[in-house]
């Protein structure tokens, strides 16, 4: 595998050195629209995904689901601090879903659980860093994904930092596309990067998912409904 300096240098034993006594499961989510899921997935056949927002891992667990149904040998980067946002430490009654321990919030035991809980251990590795150290790290060892899921910070620059600094960790043909299309926020970074990149954005059907377009798709043939879209405005929530 050609990420394999990467995941030797961070990854190597991970899943057989975890202490799994304090691990839970938790099936809250806010995961949704699986069907972008699956295509893409099912067309671009990864081997190599990087998640930059992960949280308990669901729609990492359902990415390696699909993976596995295809029968692929994928691994799955997920970016996450795991210690929550602004709204979880300000919000009224937010801050319970940290589940603290000794102040320090205790997620990354319930995307640990989770993943085991799914069989996925080996498939799907958690990187507890912010998005934009994540990037550092991931660039220095040569990391290159064939899918960029971008679910992480909601802000437009946030969102602008997050695409820019990933998108040159695409592997030849992959795919970058992310959630909350519709947050205007999020809508008009991704709107305003892809004007910087010169590429066409998506919206899959049905759902609040984006896809950044290229050849890989275009060759495969897009799903009835596909919305090709040069800006949020007139935009309608399915």
């Amino acid at each position: 595998m050609q990420n394999g300096a990467f995941f030797d240098a961070l990854f190597k034993d991970f899943w057989s050195n975890i202490d799994r006594k304090r691990l839970l499961t938790d099936e809250h989510s806010m995961f949704g629209d699986a069907s972008a899921f699956d295509w893409l997935i099912d067309t671009v056949k990864p081997t190599s995904i990087i998640e930059i927002g992960s949280w308990k891992g669901h729609s990492a667990n359902y990415m390696a689901d699909g993976c596995k149904r295809n029968k692929l040998q994928t691994k799955i980067v997920c970016v996450d601090t795991f210690l929550g946002g602004p709204e979880h430490w300000l919000l009224p009654g937010m801050i319970e879903k940290l589940y603290r321990v000794n102040g320090m919030p205790t997620i990354i035991d319930r995307f640990l659980g989770n993943v085991i809980a799914r069989g996925n251990e080996g498939i799907i590795f958690p990187l507890t860093l912010d998005s934009s150290s994540a990037a550092q790290v991931m660039q220095h060892l040569g990391l290159k994904a064939d899918l960029i899921f971008v679910d992480a910070g909601h802000e437009y620059n946030a969102v602008c930092s997050d695409i820019m600094r990933y998108q040159p960790m695409l592997a030849e043909g992959g795919v970058m596309w992310g959630d909350d299309y519709q947050d205007k926020q999020v809508a008009d970074a991704v709107h305003d990067c892809a004007t910087k990149l010169g590429v066409p954005v998506v919206v899959f059907p049905k759902t609040r998912k984006w896809i950044y377009l290229n050849n890989t798709l275009l060759a495969h043939g897009l799903p009835a409904g596909t919305d090709l879209r040069s800006s949020f405005e007139g935009w309608v929530h399915p």
